[in-house]
């Protein structure tokens, strides 16, 4: 298995598998084998339930970004293309592709940043035309994430407060480290820059959590279901975790401004980054 072959499945969250392959092509590394038994031990904590879903997760986060940096030390076995040239194909003739990432209360500013790519020969996939019925979500990210060129994401406080558009962001910024990703930042709001927002944002998150919390003893105690809760509590959780390095992430870069009137020149930038122009 070749190193992005490992890295694209630590990215898709199948630790297991990728803990095999690195141990096949790194027989002798201690870290790989102290990471390898963290994981099993992790697992059998989890099946006993001797240890709390939030630890686990983030433990589980902890190992995966361990074994994401170990995985930058195993030697290229192939080459990977990079994005370059006009006309929406890179140097190797395939067609660019652009992964969108928004928040669906932002679907207007969406669609007119799709229909300005699309208008430049630029593949778009968006979720709204993408994801089949019945699909599993975050296998969606993660495939529209690895598959893409680019992710483009809006950036609003719609978008920043939304656990499902913060996993995209930390998993396209991961990846444009060490899996030759690009990602791209377009302001569509610009609270963020403010000293307060990630304070305000936190507050946000923690109501949010709270009502979790509240239906989640409801449930117990009424001996109903809760693993749709459980879920929603992880995805918040990481959120909370992941949010001061996302607006850190945003705010050391040059993002491009298309709040209007700057939206034809911000979107001129963008299709021009993207090309490589």
């Amino acid at each position: 298995m070749t190193k992005q072959e490992i890295i694209d499945l630590l990215l898709e969250g199948e630790i297991g598998p990728a803990i095999k392959a690195m141990r096949a092509a790194m027989p002798n590394d201690n870290v790989i084998l102290n990471l390898a038994g963290q994981w099993n031990r992790l697992q059998k904590d989890i099946a006993a339930r001797v240890i709390s879903p939030d630890y686990a997760n983030l433990t589980q986060n902890q190992i995966m970004n361990s074994l994401l940096e170990l995985a930058k030390k195993i030697p290229d076995s192939a080459g990977t293309g990079t994005s370059g040239g006009g006309g929406g194909t890179n140097s190797s003739g395939k067609a660019l592709t652009v992964f969108l990432s928004y928040n669906h209360k932002d679907s207007a500013s969406a669609t007119k940043v799709k229909d300005y790519l699309r208008s430049r020969g630029i593949q778009v996939t968006i979720d709204s035309e993408a994801m089949r019925p019945g699909e599993d979500i975050a296998s969606f990210i993660n495939k529209c994430i690895r598959e893409a060129d680019v992710t483009l994401s809006l950036v609003s406080t719609n978008s920043l407060i939304s656990a499902w558009v913060g996993m995209e962001t930390m998993n396209t910024v991961v990846g444009e480290h060490i899996a030759n990703k690009q990602f791209i930042a377009v302001v569509i709001e610009s609270s963020f820059y403010q000293l307060s927002f990630v304070r305000t944002a936190m507050e946000t998150i923690d109501k949010r959590l709270a009502e979790l919390k509240e239906e989640l003893k409801y449930r117990i105690e009424h001996d109903l279901g809760f693993e749709d809760l459980q879920n929603e509590r992880t995805r918040n959780n990481d959120l909370k975790n992941d949010l001061p390095k996302i607006v850190a992430n945003l705010k050391n870069r040059l993002n491009v401004d298309i709040i209007d009137p700057n939206f034809d020149s911000g979107m001129e930038r963008v299709a021009k980054a993207i090309l490589g122009n």
